[in-house]
């Protein structure tokens, strides 16, 4: 649970405008926001996205990745795709912009594949594809409260930097990927801190690197590299770590990181606190990874760091309780449940504890789905949520949160906003609809509920 601060003081009543009424808001820009807030807008809601930070792409664009993953499965015939729709849209607009590369596939981990891409031109193409979908956004907006109506969302409280402002939906997605908007709402969420916690990363770049000089050695080299460093003194907190090459140049993206408190235990990203000084030790790692490299590691000599993620990439927090919950079970033994809306092949990615990932690929080839249920928390009848925050145990959602898999949630999410809002059965906003009609749409709009 977050910090409890002894001392209290009364706020005093406040008379609050209201800046908006749309169908549908969506809150964080992230790969589920984006989806979430293009499919609900195609679908006619009028549809409103708040991100806090000044510009869009959540995880993608503000910590950066080495590369969009999960979008396929791995097997004896290569890779085939589990996500399409609005995933294939994200992809033609990033070729467009000439930010995207092709596949690279993992020759250690089955499964594990990412599609490099450049985060900076991201942001722009973000930008334009929710200009092209008639979505309205705001950034630089905080998730300060919600007034509840009943089982319902009323009013969505936010500080902006005119102050505190009001906003109206009928129909919530909290693609925030900390549950911001069910917590607030009282809806059943489990704390990062309460059980096992993935620790975090502070992803970074390093140039001008000799490609050619690092390619040389293996990622056993590598690894071997930095536990020698770490016999030395360095005190390096992973020693199996991932190097990509970026787009061009001499550029590469490191995920080397890992994030703990001092004890070495998992810290609790909903405490600000403990967030702050993650956020400090995060840096500090870096610029220990960028010693031992220019020391010990053939190609990075002459490289030092080039960027920082302007956020630590937190991999999990709060997830809900949903009308259903993705299980370890249901991930390793590849369940395909009846009301999926989505599908993912990556493997479980727990970064726990320890100088190593642990990884647990799916039987080749195979892969799961996603149930509807797991968008959906209980207790409140207009929200939705979409990306890692779904309602999953913690091994399931090491393999559920990767980028491809929330962008599918998140298209679902915002195809069920939009039904809601002419609900067949049931009021008007309620978003436990016709499951079936729901998969009906996402696969006459491309999506993959079905991977051949």
């Amino acid at each position: 649970m977050p910090t409890e601060f002894p001392v209290t003081i009364a706020e005093p009543a406040r008379a609050t405008p209201v800046m908006a009424r749309p169908d549908v808001l969506v809150v964080g820009a992230g790969a589920a926001g984006l989806a979430a807030a293009a499919a609900a807008a195609r679908a006619g809601a009028s549809t409103l996205m708040i991100e806090r930070q000044g510009f869009l792409g959540g995880t993608l664009s503000a910590v950066t990745l080495g590369g969009l993953c999960g979008a396929y499965r791995h097997g004896s015939e290569g890779l085939r795709p589990v996500v399409g729709g609005l995933w294939d849209e994200l992809k033609s607009r990033l070729q467009a912009r000439d930010a995207l590369g092709p596949p690279r596939v993992s020759a250690t981990v089955r499964g594990v594949h990412g599609l490099p891409y450049d985060p900076e031109r991201l942001k722009l193409v973000a930008d334009e594809w929710m200009t092209a979908a008639g979505v309205d956004v705001i950034t630089g907006v905080v998730l300060a409260d919600v007034q509840m109506s009943g089982p319902d969302v009323a009013a969505v409280l936010v500080q902006t930097r005119a102050g505190r402002r009001a906003i109206v939906p009928r129909v919530v997605i909290d693609a925030s990927g900390d549950a911001e908007a069910v917590a607030l709402a009282g809806g059943a969420v489990s704390y990062a801190g309460e059980g096992a916690v993935q620790s975090p990363s502070a992803m970074f770049r390093m140039a001008p690197v000799d490609r050619a000089a690092f390619g040389a050695i293996s990622r056993h080299d590598l690894t071997r590299l930095l536990e020698n460093a770490n016999a030395d003194g360095a005190a390096l907190p992973r020693t199996t770590v991932a190097v990509f090459p970026y787009l061009a140049g001499s550029e590469m993206h490191l995920n080397a990181t890992r994030v703990t408190r001092a004890d070495g235990g998992g810290f609790n990203p909903m405490d600000p606190l403990e967030c702050a000084a993650a956020e400090r030790e995060g840096r500090q790692q870096v610029y220990a990874y960028e010693k031992v490299f220019r020391q010990r590691v053939p190609g990075f000599q002459r490289a030092r760091v080039t960027a920082i993620g302007a956020a630590l990439g937190i991999r999990e927090s709060r997830r809900i309780h949903g009308d259903a919950e993705l299980t370890e079970q249901a991930v390793m033994q590849c369940d395909k449940p009846h009301d999926r809306i989505a599908c993912c092949a990556w493997p479980v990615e727990d970064h726990v504890a320890g100088r190593e990932t642990v990884w647990r690929p799916l039987p080749p080839g195979d892969w799961y789905g996603i149930s509807y249920g797991c968008l959906l928390p209980r207790g409140l009848r207009n929200v939705i949520v979409a990306g890692r925050c779904l309602s999953a145990s913690h091994i399931a959602q090491a393999s559920a949160r990767i980028s491809a898999a929330c962008l599918a949630m998140g298209e679902a999410a915002g195809v069920a906003a939009a039904m809601a809002l002419t609900h067949q059965s049931g009021e008007q906003g309620d978003v436990r609809v016709n499951v079936t009609q729901l998969q009906d749409t996402l696969r006459a709009h491309g999506a993959i509920l079905d991977p051949q």
